[in-house]
C-alpha cells in the first residue's frame, strides 16, 4: 500500500485540500503543454509576455531557494512549472516581439524581458523571507496570477485586432480557469487561511477574471466567424441565382 504521506503533507492539510491544490496545480502543467505545442508548432505565443517573465520569475523562487510544505509531490510541480517556463520564455524571447505594436520598444524587448523576469524572482524571494507569503506562496501566487488574467483580457483584444483569435485556444481558457478555480476554493476552505481576506478576495477575483476571460474568447471567435458565415450564405445565395 502506498504511504501518501511521503509524497504530501498529509498531517497538515486534509485529502480533499490536498487534491483541489494538486488537482490544480497540474492541470496548469497541462496548460504549459499546450503553450509549448504552439510555440513549436505554430510559432505562436499565447501567453502574454509579462505573464512569462512573472511566471518564470515565481516558480524559479518557489522551486529552488523556497520550498512548499505540501509534501514533494508539489515541489515537484512547482519545478516542472519551472522548466516548461523556460521554453515557453524562449518562445517570448523568440516571437514575443509580434505582441508588440510599438516599433521603438521591439528593439529594446528582449533586455527587457531577462530584467523583468530576474526582477520578479528576487521580489517573490524576499517577500517570502519577509514573512509576507503562506508556506505555499499563495500570496505573491494569486497576487501575480491576478494581474496576468488581466493581461489576458488585453491582449485578447490585441489579437482580435491583429487577426490572431483564430490562434487562441478556448479549451486553454477553460483549464486555466478551472487549475486556478479549484486553488481559489482550497485558498478558501483552509483553516490556516481563514483570516487571510485578502487571499480569499484576490483568489477569487482572480477565477472571476478567468471567467470573463473564457466568455470573451467564445464570444470574439464566434463574431469572427460571422462574416465569414455571412459572406459563404451569399455566395450560394448568388450561385443559385445565377443557375436559375
Amino acid at each position: 500500500m502506498i504511504d501518501w504521506s511521503h509524497y504530501v503533507n498529509t498531517e497538515k492539510y486534509t485529502t480533499v485540500e490536498l487534491l483541489l491544490f494538486a488537482g490544480g496545480c497540474y492541470l496548469w502543467v497541462v496548460v504549459y503543454m499546450l503553450y509549448i505545442h504552439s510555440i513549436l508548432k505554430r510559432k505562436f505565443l499565447e501567453a502574454p509576455i509579462f505573464a512569462v517573465c512573472g511566471n518564470i520569475g515565481w516558480e524559479f523562487a518557489w522551486s529552488f531557494p523556497l520550498r512548499t510544505d505540501m509534501g514533494i509531490l508539489l515541489v515537484r510541480c512547482y519545478q516542472i512549472w519551472f522548466f516548461f517556463d523556460l521554453i515557453i520564455f524562449w518562445g517570448a524571447y523568440t516571437y514575443g516581439y509580434k505582441q508588440v505594436r510599438t516599433e521603438a520598444l521591439k528593439p529594446y524587448l528582449r533586455p527587457m524581458l531577462v530584467a523583468i523576469a530576474l526582477f520578479h524572482g528576487y521580489a517573490f524571494y524576499t517577500f517570502a523571507q519577509s514573512g509576507l507569503d503562506t508556506p505555499i506562496g499563495a500570496n505573491s501566487a494569486f497576487l501575480l496570477n491576478f494581474a496576468l488574467s488581466m493581461i489576458y483580457v488585453f491582449l485578447l483584444f490585441q489579437q482580435r485586432v491583429l487577426g490572431q483569435l483564430g490562434q487562441v485556444s478556448l479549451l486553454i481558457a477553460w483549464l486555466k480557469m478551472i487549475g486556478t478555480g479549484t486553488n481559489t476554493v482550497f485558498m478558501n476552505i483552509h483553516e490556516e487561511y481563514a483570516a487571510n481576506t485578502f487571499l480569499h478576495f484576490l483568489s477569487i477575483m482572480t477565477t472571476t477574471v478567468d471567467c470573463l476571460y473564457i466568455y470573451l474568447v467564445w464570444k470574439l471567435k464566434r463574431e469572427a466567424l460571422q462574416p465569414s458565415v455571412a459572406s459563404s450564405a451569399s455566395a450560394s445565395a448568388r450561385s443559385a441565382v445565377a443557375t436559375s
